[in-house]
């Protein structure tokens, strides 16, 4: 009887599990002043991309400028007065004591300068880092009080993914071990992404029994958006030696799943199997009783038996 034959490949099985999983943006902030006041304008719009450091609400600081004005004008004062002590001493017209008080004094008012500074700081609310505005929910005239959420922003880049696995399927999980996530995108629709572990917890949670892990969307994620949900795809566990048959190789029985190795002799051997799933179009099963570049038949086995005498197509 002729038949289609493939050459058994080595490959490696990981047992996969399915865990919900959160996305989440590279960075992200909910932006507040540090002090109350009124809102005297507000400098970006909705969905606005922005970069570092831009200011995005300034609150009311009449007092706090004058201040710093005022403290401005002692400072320059007290480092004319260092100046004309300094001079005198060189010419025995001041002591050292003159001298020491005038340092003095300017120290104490250029610490008062950075106190006003640092007040006025604490006023105007900026971007911590580039990204994209959340929608916009305050006006000129409205009153903040000290901590009060004034902004959203998020910043761009891979997003990145959330999840907890179980102790007995976290002990398998390394950094560097790839992922799928795949989360709901419209009607009746899915987006499914590769993924790659980066961290994982130091701990584990007594609570659940779980340790956190973090992942990075390494492939395209059109479609995918921070705080959406989905569901992790991952290999745990041992890796197990297996072989990559065709799924059409698979034949079944009461006993079990099995393929038909092509012996030397040219006649087939039947070798039940352990299936252990899909990998690339092929099927993993157990590598118990096979070798690598065995033969098994490849298709058709439903018509054969055990112990018949075959020959290879095209060979």
């Amino acid at each position: 009887m002729p038949v289609q034959a493939v050459a058994l490949q080595p490959a490696v099985w990981r047992t996969h599990v399915q865990v919900s999983a959160t996305l989440a943006a590279r960075q992200s902030a909910t932006l507040a002043a540090a002090a109350a006041g009124i809102v005297t304008s507000v400098l970006f719009q909705s969905g606005q991309t922005v970069t570092a450091g831009q200011l995005l609400v300034q609150l009311g600081d009449a007092p706090q400028a004058a201040q710093l004005a005022l403290d401005q004008a002692r400072l320059d004062q007290a480092q004319r007065d260092e100046a004309r002590t300094r001079k005198l001493m060189s010419i025995s017209g001041a002591s050292q004591a003159a001298l020491e008080q005038a340092e003095a004094a300017v120290a104490e008012a250029q610490a008062q300068v950075s106190l006003d500074q640092a007040n006025l700081a604490q006023l105007r609310i900026t971007a911590p880092f580039a990204g994209t505005m959340g929608i916009r929910d305050i006006d000129a005239g409205d009153y903040l009080q000290a901590g009060a959420a004034a902004a959203s922003i998020t910043a761009g880049g891979k997003l990145r993914v959330l999840f907890s696995l179980p102790q007995t399927d976290a002990s398998g999980v390394a950094p560097g071990d790839p992922f799928t996530l795949t989360s709901p995108a419209g009607e009746g629709a899915g987006v499914t992404a590769a993924g790659v572990v980066v961290a994982l917890s130091p701990a584990q949670d007594p609570a659940t029994d779980a340790r956190a892990i973090e992942g990075r969307i390494t492939g395209n994620a059109a479609g995918l958006l921070p705080g959406m949900f989905g569901v992790v795809d991952i290999a745990t566990g041992a890796p197990l030696p297996a072989f990559a048959v065709p799924s059409a190789a698979l034949n079944d029985s009461a006993v079990g799943p099995f393929v038909f190795v092509i012996t030397k002799g040219m006649t087939l051997s039947t070798v039940y199997v352990t299936i252990y799933g899909d990998s690339g179009g092929d099927t993993l099963v157990s590598a118990a009783g096979l070798a690598a570049g065995e033969r098994v038949v490849a298709l058709g086995g439903f018509k054969l038996t055990d112990g018949q005498s075959v020959t290879i197509e095209h060979e």
